[in-house]
């Protein structure tokens, strides 16, 4: 799935950023772009239950001489498309607590951590960048030699600025940004070695 923020030419112009801090540097840059990190349907489907009901209490209110089957087909109807109408994205994000915003992300970010290998690479110096558009949450994570020597204090700022970057609907641009920060962060942590091959795609992980 394509996200909205993130054209395919956006994305190309941040491969080539990936690939540009790799060939100077031993650390394996991943960036990932989803369109959410869960599906938050909670909050949702309690929104619709009440319109559903709603419609129903109307029915029965206003038109108290049609069969009881209205009141039923409009709750069914109201419900339907009440549920439907708030997947949109701009409506189900003010039904996402913050809470449960940070900790799909995080638990997003994890998952994709594992299971695109980013723990088992030659030095441990994969750091991957992770963007959740649904939530407009950012999520840095480092392998051992990253972690060690930068952590989650040595990239505050820049997580800081890919959220404004989403917020403006700039996401390439704030991508470009702070890989540009951080490449030299990343040269100082993992300088280049000549026996460095390049262990995990390039390309922006999206969907």
């Amino acid at each position: 799935m394509v996200t909205s923020l993130l054209s395919d030419s956006d994305a190309r112009d941040v491969e080539a950023a990936v690939t540009r801090v790799e060939r100077g540097t031993s650390a394996e840059l991943v960036v990932a772009v989803v369109p959410r990190s869960g599906e938050h349907w909670h909050g949702r489907l309690l929104v619709s239950l009440a319109w559903a009901l709603a419609a129903a209490l109307f029915v029965l209110h206003f038109r108290p001489a049609d069969p009881a089957l209205f009141a039923l087909l409009a709750e069914v109807a109201v419900g339907t498309v009440c549920f439907f109408a708030l997947g949109w994205p701009p409506l189900h994000r003010w039904l996402v607590s913050p809470a449960a915003a940070e900790s799909a992300a995080h638990a997003r970010a994890f998952q994709l951590f594992a299971e695109r290998g980013l723990h088992g690479t030659k030095r441990r110096t994969a750091l991957l960048i992770f963007v959740s558009e649904l939530e407009r949450r950012v999520v840095l994570l480092g392998d051992a030699t990253i972690h060690a020597h930068l952590g989650e204090a040595g990239w505050q700022a820049e997580v800081q600025r890919l959220i404004a970057s989403i917020r403006a609907g700039r996401l390439r641009d704030g991508l470009l940004e702070v890989i540009a920060a951080l490449e030299p962060k990343l040269a100082a942590v993992a300088p280049h070695q000549p026996s460095d091959v390049n262990e995990l795609p390039d390309s922006v992980l999206r969907g």
